[in-house]
């Protein structure tokens, strides 16, 4: 059974299909973001993940400005208050889990290949590419697994619900999420790129690719025509995080579009008013610890839990 909360909903009736500059962006910032990480780790000597929390960190920036400026809905615009302040500790915190989680798995991957090999294998350029292309492959279809299975089973949706909390859309709360969550995610990235050799600063520039998609995702911008093949779009993750549990239950892909074509997953259509989670008989924790120890208590949180006082 769904974990997702059903609510009747509105649709929006009609959106703008006329081409924008602003569509060129997604490709532009997809491109543009990987590279930019390879950049500072080969020429400024930045190590990888900095190189890539830099910019991460930037990009967020300036999708939220451009947020600002030109909305995909205007009643999303971002102000001051409690739900920014829980997204910024959110990003401030996330690579916390996610660093750590990704040094345990590289370090025992590392430790695994050394028993079955003497020897490091140095691949060459073809093989790298292919190497990384598989890893990349492997791990999207990970966590597209993952994530429905996070909607489906009741022990996981607890430590996902956070990221379905906003009830609105912004490249700020693309990084909500609890610390497990971020636990199995980066598990799942990191594995097959140790198992397959790929060095770590391609796996940062990998990491880039499907981050940036995660980010661009959650923007409040009009930035396709939902028209996408290949790539999950904002178009398709808005739908996804639809509070209408019948649409919601779709577009479970991390990063590639083909494994919602492939598991009968997909689905198109306009951006529903309502995206969130609500039910009366079902309290969310809006601040960040609240959200961060909801898993440990449940329903308990907001009477006898002992964490209670942390919840806002």
């Amino acid at each position: 059974m769904s974990m997702h909360f059903e609510m009747p909903q509105k649709w929006q009736e009609s959106q703008s299909t006329r081409w924008s500059p602003m569509r060129l962006m997604f490709p532009t910032l997809l491109l543009g973001a990987p590279a930019l990480t390879a950049i500072l780790i080969v020429y400024a000597n930045l190590a990888p993940p900095l190189a890539m929390t830099a910019v991460l960190i930037g990009l967020i920036a300036l999708l939220v400005a451009l947020e600002q400026r030109w909305p995909f809905r205007s009643e999303w615009r971002r102000q001051p208050g409690p739900e920014t302040f829980t997204d910024v500790l959110y990003i401030a915190f996330a690579s916390l889990p996610d660093r750590a989680t990704r040094i345990a798995v590289e370090a025992a991957g590392v430790l695994l290949l050394t028993m079955w090999s003497a020897s490091a294998t140095t691949l060459s350029t073809s093989s790298l590419i292919a190497h990384a292309a598989l890893a990349f492959v492997i791990s999207d279809l990970g966590k597209y697994a993952i994530h429905r299975a996070s909607h489906y089973r009741a022990w996981l949706w607890p430590f996902h619900m956070a990221h379905h909390q906003p009830a609105s859309l912004s490249s700020l709360n693309a990084l909500r999420l609890h610390a497990v969550n971020t636990v199995y995610n980066a598990a799942i990235d990191t594995l097959p790129l140790v198992l397959l050799g790929v060095p770590v600063a391609v796996g940062a520039v990998l990491a880039t690719v499907r981050a940036t998609i995660g980010i661009v995702q959650h923007a409040n911008l009009d930035l396709d025509a939902g028209k996408q093949w290949l790539v999950n779009a904002p178009s398709y993750h808005r739908i996804h995080h639809a509070v209408d549990i019948s649409v919601a239950n779709h577009n479970f892909a991390s990063s590639l579009l083909v494994w919602d074509r492939l598991f009968g997953t997909l689905q198109r259509g306009p951006a529903p008013i309502a995206v969130g989670i609500t039910a009366p008989s079902h309290r969310v924790p809006r601040g960040f610890v609240g959200q961060l120890v909801y898993p440990l208590c449940r329903e308990r949180l907001f009477t006898r839990c002992l964490l209670t006082k942390w919840v806002r």
